[in-house]
């Protein structure tokens, strides 16, 4: 998955999400704001909170922070889910807006995505991706002004991760450089980052971070619709 973000005029916001990406409507542009990828494998299982905190930079200066998390599980077949949540006040103690959640069945080919909002679900074709890069997806595949470095290595959740930065560098107005970075932090044994930071000059700090990671096979609750939703179809994609 590349870590696109789109960038609009900050005015009044509102906010659609998808299961991994969370788009803010602002001007009449969206922002992307693309999750932390987790790739169909089997034969490693987890559930865990990915926190999401976005700082963005506010016209005439100060920053406005936002954050929600996802609830996130992966059986030993490779199915997925995740949710899709809004966004919160940083220093609130409001909990994230359930929006949607999904099912990603790479043996049935099947996924699964139901809406909160009027309790229904529908299915749709799905491919899973076979090739995993070591970067977990996060980072843009490098353009001609991208530059990677290795941060190393450390531990995250008890798990041994990988760092990777990538800066790109931009032409803005006049001879001014618009200057990104992403920092990801790749677990090899789950095949997936646990932390992933972006940070844009227009756009902010984006902070993705993976916790109360808890590997083992998910209960299957997980990967069963609850009751009182309605599956109304197949979609075509």
């Amino acid at each position: 998955m590349r870590a696109s973000i789109l960038v609009g005029l900050f005015l009044s916001v509102a906010f659609t999400c998808s299961p991994a990406v969370c788009q803010e409507a602002v001007g009449g542009v969206r922002t992307h704001i693309v999750g932390i990828d987790i790739p169909n494998v089997p034969n490693a299982p987890f559930t865990a909170k990915v926190v999401v905190t976005w700082d963005r930079p506010l016209v005439g200066g100060g920053t406005l922070s936002r954050t929600y998390y996802t609830q996130v599980a992966r059986d030993s077949q490779g199915r997925v889910r995740r949710e899709t949540r809004g966004f919160v006040p940083a220093n609130s103690n409001t909990e994230p807006p359930l929006r949607t959640f999904s099912i990603l069945d790479p043996v049935s080919s099947i996924r699964t995505t139901c809406t909160k909002a009027t309790m229904n679900c529908a299915t749709s074709p799905f491919q899973p991706r076979l090739n995993i890069s070591t970067d977990g997806g996060a980072l843009s595949g490098g353009g001609s002004n991208a530059k990677r470095e290795n941060l190393g290595q450390q531990t995250m959740s008890g798990l041994p991760v990988i760092g990777t930065r990538e800066t790109e560098s931009n032409a803005e107005t006049g001879s001014r450089l618009a200057i990104s970075r992403t920092d990801a932090w790749f677990s090899p044994d789950l095949n997936m980052d646990l932390s992933v930071v972006r940070d844009n000059p227009q756009m902010g700090e984006v902070t993705l971070n993976v916790s109360e990671l808890v590997r083992g096979e998910p209960d299957a609750s997980w990967f069963t619709i609850p009751s009182g939703y309605r599956v109304a179809g197949t979609r075509t994609p």
